[in-house]
């Protein structure tokens, strides 16, 4: 009678487990866009178009340490870590391909930007790479930092000639230790690249024109 209480009792304990539902915890997590524009009073201004071809913009490579989604911190000077309960909706090539086609538009250096998508023959191809978009907390007051490397090649059937290459590096300063701030300060710090990149574009091909 004894061990036939003790089954008994051993199978209860194991139907009312197989009624027991975990429940996890949602992951509280947070997504940003950069949404790096063009400064409207830029836009305003009324610029001649200085090359009337097509410049090609390839889609930007980023370093292993920024590729991922997730926001990255440099916590000491050999110390980085991932938050993965904050990170880029997409990947930041994507955003900052994106966004540099449409600020390259506005910009009206080319008659037309496109992407490897299109059947437009290019007169010109930027290619670009991102070696650094995180925010640097092993420095007080914490910043925001961007770095990015572009070259610009002239299109002539099959042949490349390299018409100028450039690096480009800021800084932000935050305001604030937060995830929101981080990704305000590297939008003002990729503008600032863009804004740097298409005056650079403009000079190098105003030296070109006959």
């Amino acid at each position: 009678m004894r061990i036939a209480a003790i089954i008994s009792l051993c199978l209860a304990l194991l139907l009312a487990a197989s009624c027991v539902k975990l429940q996890r915890q949602p992951l509280d997590q947070h997504f940003y866009a950069l949404e790096v524009t063009r400064p409207a009073s830029a836009q305003a201004v009324v610029i001649p178009t200085v090359s009337p071809t097509t410049l090609l913009v390839r889609r930007l490579q980023a370093a292993p340490r920024t590729a991922g989604r997730e926001l990255v911190y440099r916590t000491a000077p050999s110390a980085w870590s991932a938050d993965y309960y904050n990170l880029f909706f997409v990947s930041p090539a994507d955003m900052l391909t994106q966004d540099l086609r449409a600020w390259l538009t506005s910009a009206c250096v080319f008659a037309n930007v496109v992407g490897p998508g299109s059947l437009a023959e290019s007169g010109y191809i930027l290619e670009g790479n991102v070696s650094a978009l995180h925010g640097d907390f092993a420095v007080q007051p914490a910043q925001a930092v961007a770095e990015m490397q572009f070259i610009l090649f002239k299109s002539t059937g099959e042949e490349r000639q390299v018409v100028f290459t450039r690096e480009y590096s800021r800084r932000v300063a935050l305001a604030a230790n937060s995830p929101q701030e981080l990704v305000r300060a590297q939008r003002e710090a990729v503008a600032g690249i863009y804004a740097d990149l298409e005056a650079d574009l403009r000079a190098a091909l105003t030296r070109k024109q006959p």
